[in-house]
């Protein structure tokens, strides 16, 4: 029985080696359409086959390739000239994959007597052997006449198509390959836009369809563990298919964009790769055990209790416990500290001052040890509520407040506000936090045009904090006091009060950090970069700007009169919290201090006199010893 099936696998071949070459090299119409004949035999004879093997009838095999002998011959007969080869290349792929799928049927049924599903069609050997065969080819016939960055966009596709799940003895494998290639593939999107960050490139919109398909596998594997069906999955991987060999032959999409002019293109690059991203989280998590497969595993799984859908009240709280679980997750954290920090890494090579590439050095470390390794990975991590320096984002990240983390939470407190007088609140919205690694990325770091282009963002420029931004200000951080005393008279037993059974605490850094961030992460088109620091939303890092406001922190000028004859005022175009006055301050005082300065220093790298500089502790005890 194996005999049969190769033959019909190497038969296939052979003949889609025909029709890709002669369609590729398209040496004539009359040709081309002979090609995609003998493509729609292989296609009506698969179907055939496959049709005599359900039915034990053939007559439908027969009847089926003998109406196709027939009437397939008509375009043949009537077509002198095809204009439209986009048609031509569309139909070519679609038909290429609709054969194989038709194959893999025939195979599937033939070998177990069963009829033949979208997923048994497609998640079988032969299937997936010849569709990579077959891309190969193509791309190898294409190579010469597309440009760098579509191929190796195909290249990192290509690199992405054989892990099926339903191939592999075990789960974990292929979807631990395909995630490591994802990650790999979207390090290369990013990479790519920045390098063409200052043009419009066809190369944009071919990003966002490639991103689209990759979004639809994650989300097809993500709903594998939840309904144990490949379906949607098996479905993306079609059209990743028939996108590839399109492409591959049309070469990239027609239109051209640029995605710093355009808010809505940045947007949905944005947007799309952080669903893919969130729902690869969730996979990973699903792997590792962190969250249970099927609804009711992973119901239980989520971070806070869930609710009966019974009122919009319920809905709306299991939505947040659905999304701030994943976005919380262990494995989402990992996944994005690595894509992030290799963009960041990427954009600290092209810093010239050295203490700019210190800070952002400090600021990767500072994820993989701070963020990723001592709270999931390290023998500290079930002590974290009783250390100090270990609450990360204040009142919140590891519980209720209660006498028993009393020393942990206050000690928290106590060391950011030391670190932030001394060396100002860039210990942390430069180094600790998460927001830095994420906003520093070479193509990230490119959006903070729209700090000066977005409508919010231009509101929110220069030094000065518009009253509203002061009223969130004051407003964010009276609530958490608020909930602190009341989660501390809960822990005493003075009083009860949760929200569905969860510390209020807890409740406000889940929303602020697991959901509330990452709203404001993908609206940067609309509100520019760092909307964290500039609208003041992040009650951790007020406290931290508080204190480093009346610390020893601030830039300083090494000579005013520069800054005056400078024409380009290259540090206000650099700086990613949108801080434009700067160049004012250093002219009228020699120095410049800001609650909204968080000490990222593209100011200073960005200065082309070399004449802004960092002060704070070190440079006050050099002055001391100097006298």
């Amino acid at each position: 029985m194996i005999l049969l099936p190769i033959i019909i696998t190497i038969t296939m071949l052979l003949a889609m080696f025909y029709v890709i070459y002669e369609v590729e090299r398209w040496r004539s119409t009359r040709r081309v359409l002979l090609a995609l004949y003998v493509e729609g035999m292989m296609l009506t004879m698969n179907i055939g086959g496959y049709l005599y093997l359900i039915s034990n009838n053939p007559f439908y095999f027969l009847i089926a390739n003998s109406a196709y002998m027939i009437f397939g011959l008509y375009p043949l007969l009537i077509v002198k000239e095809v204009k439209m080869r986009q048609f031509v290349y569309s139909l070519f792929a679609v038909l290429m994959v609709i054969s194989e799928i038709a194959m893999g049927a025939l195979i599937y049924t033939l070998e177990t007597s069963i009829p033949a599903n979208i997923d048994t069609s497609i998640g079988n050997i032969y299937f997936v052997s010849v569709m990579m065969v077959e891309m190969a080819f193509t791309l190898i016939l294409s190579f010469k006449n597309i440009d760098k960055t579509l191929r190796n966009y195909l290249i990192g596709l290509l690199l992405l198509m054989p892990w099926f799940p339903q191939v592999f003895p075990l789960i974990s494998l292929p979807i631990w390959l395909s995630t490591i290639i994802m990650i790999g593939n979207t390090i290369l999107i990013y990479d790519s836009l920045y390098k063409q960050r200052l043009r419009a490139s066809q190369e944009t919109f071919t990003t966002i369809e490639l991103t689209s398909i990759f979004t639809l596998m994650m989300i097809g594997e993500f709903l594998f563990f939840l309904y144990d069906t490949l379906i949607v999955f098996d479905i993306s991987m079609i059209i990743g298919m028939a996108w590839f060999v399109y492409r591959a032959l049309a070469g990239p999409n027609p239109r051209k964009g640029n995605y710093t002019r355009n808010p809505l293109l940045a947007f949905t690059i944005i947007f799309l790769t952080f669903i893919m991203e969130f729902f690869m989280g969730g996979v990973l998590d699903f792997v590792e055990g962190i969250f249970s497969p099927r609804i009711s595993g992973f119901i239980n799984s989520l971070t806070l209790p869930w609710q009966p859908l019974t009122n919009p009240i319920n809905a709306l709280w299991d939505f947040i416990d659905l999304v701030g679980s994943v976005l919380g997750s262990m494995w989402f954290l990992i996944m994005m500290g690595i894509e992030m920090g290799f963009l960041a890494f990427k954009k600290m090579l092209e810093m010239r001052v050295k203490e700019v590439r210190v800070r952002m050095s400090l600021m990767i470390l500072a994820y993989a040890l701070y963020t990723i390794y001592i709270p999931m990975f390290s023998p500290l991590s079930d002590r974290l509520p009783y250390i100090p320096y270990m609450w990360s984002m204040g009142i919140g990240t590891l519980g209720g407040f209660s006498n028993s983390v009393l020393l942990g939470l206050i000690g928290t407190y106590v060391v950011y506000a030391i670190l932030s007088f001394l060396f100002g609140s860039r210990n942390l919205c430069s180094v600790s936090c998460t927001a830095p690694l994420m906003y520093q990325g070479t193509f990230y770091d490119s959006l903070k045009v729209y700090n000066r282009t977005s409508k919010v963002g231009r509101k929110l420029m220069t030094s000065r904090r518009p009253n509203w931004v002061k009223g969130i200000t004051l407003g964010v951080s009276i609530l958490v006091l608020i909930a602190a005393v009341i989660s501390y008279l809960n822990s005493l037993g003075m009083i009860s009060f949760t929200l569905f059974g969860t510390d209020i605490t807890f409740l406000i850094y889940f929303m602020w950090f697991d959901i509330i961030w990452y709203l404001l992460f993908i609206s940067i088109p609309f509100l520019g970069t760092f909307a964290c620091v500039t609208t003041g939303y992040c009650y951790w890092g007020v406290f931290n700007q508080a204190i480093s406001s009346i610390g020893l922190f601030r830039l300083k000028v090494k000579d005013p009169m520069l800054c005056v004859n400078c024409k380009t005022v290259d540090c206000a175009f650099a700086c990613p919290v949108g801080i434009t006055d700067m160049r004012g301050w250093f002219i009228k005082k020699g120095e410049f201090k800001s609650f909204k300065c968080v000490g990222i220093g593209e100011c200073v790298n960005a200065c082309p006199y070399d004449n802004i500089y960092f002060y704070d502790v070190r440079q006050w005890i050099k002055e001391r010893f100097k006298h």
